[in-house]
């Protein structure tokens, strides 16, 4: 289940100590070794003046400001190295933002995982409350709509000193408004699996809302969207081998989807097979497809 840590009060750390202590000690992938790194996270939050350090750094530079920030703007990058990086989120309270601002900055009140692991500290301000859930990702294929098994963890808050660590695809959390501006610390680390997804819930019916694909994955089906449109001998066989071998679901559903267009009834070998896929949106798709050419071949 998620974490909560409360290391002792032990001094500060500025945060090219912090990022040289992450180096230097942790490995993103061992998850031991990132619980132990909690005490010098707190002591990055005890260092009060770190975000006007920071700020008054980025405000000299506005032509670089937050360049390599691929986050939402309510995230602000404060350094990363191989396999993390650290940025502090700003939580505004529900007087300030309009419902669709805070919607698109914040995900206030969307339950939601995450494709990677995670500590966190609160910062500044009483910090946003949440709640929490956890579930089995192999259970599940991650379709909309599809029931998942959601077990109930706990409704907490994010106050100064406090801190919690996140599983990657397994902890679900929601965010809820805090009362004041408050400003929470996030050491996020990278994932070894680029195809690992994002999804939201609605724990109301136990179920999955959406997902989000990891830009890996984005950037697959989007050469398979190429392919179809650019169709010649070669890429057609290639396309038919995605349908089979690769491991993301979305990929293999692109995949066949350009094949149809770009091959027609040679990709029927393909949409046989796909039939018996395991996921059943790609099952789904196979069958409407291999439904609607059989009509189509009685009626010409």
């Amino acid at each position: 289940m998620t974490h909560t840590l409360t290391p002792a009060e032990s001094g500060t750390l500025d945060l090219a100590d912090y990022l040289d202590h992450i180096r230097a000690t942790v490995d993103p992938h061992d998850p031991d070794s990132i619980l132990e790194s909690a005490g010098a996270l707190r002591a990055l939050s005890d260092n009060t003046d770190l975000l006007v350090d920071h700020l008054n750094q980025e405000l000299a530079d506005l032509a670089t400001w937050q360049s390599d920030n691929r986050y939402a703007g309510q995230s602000l990058l404060l350094g990363r190295g191989e396999g993390f990086l650290v940025r502090a989120n700003i939580w505004m309270p529900p007087s300030s933002l309009t419902a669709g601002e805070e919607q698109a900055l914040h995900s206030y009140e969307t339950p939601h995982d995450h494709n990677f692991s995670f500590l966190t500290v609160g910062h500044l301000g009483p910090g946003y409350a949440t709640t929490i859930w956890e579930y089995d990702p192999t259970a599940v294929d991650g379709h909309p709509g599809e029931p998942v098994d959601l077990t109930y963890l706990e409704h907490t808050t994010l106050p100064p000193g406090k801190i919690m660590y996140y599983r990657a695809s397994r902890d679900i959390h929601t965010q809820h408004h805090p009362t004041e501006l408050s400003v929470s610390l996030n050491l996020l680390l990278d994932n070894p699996d680029p195809l690992a997804e994002q999804r939201f819930f609605d724990p109301a019916t136990s179920t999955i809302t959406r997902t989000n694909h990891s830009r890996a994955v984005s950037a697959h089906r989007l050469l398979c969207d190429l392919a179809g449109h650019l169709a010649d001998d070669r890429n057609t066989s290639l396309l038919e081998h995605l349908t089979v071998h690769h491991p993301a679901p979305a990929v293999r559903h692109a995949a066949l989807e350009n094949l149809g267009r770009s091959a027609g009834t040679q990709a029927l070998p393909a949409l046989e097979r796909a039939a018996h896929d395991p996921h059943p949106a790609i099952r789904a798709h196979a069958l409407r497809t291999l439904d609607e050419w059989d009509r189509q071949e009685q009626t010409a």
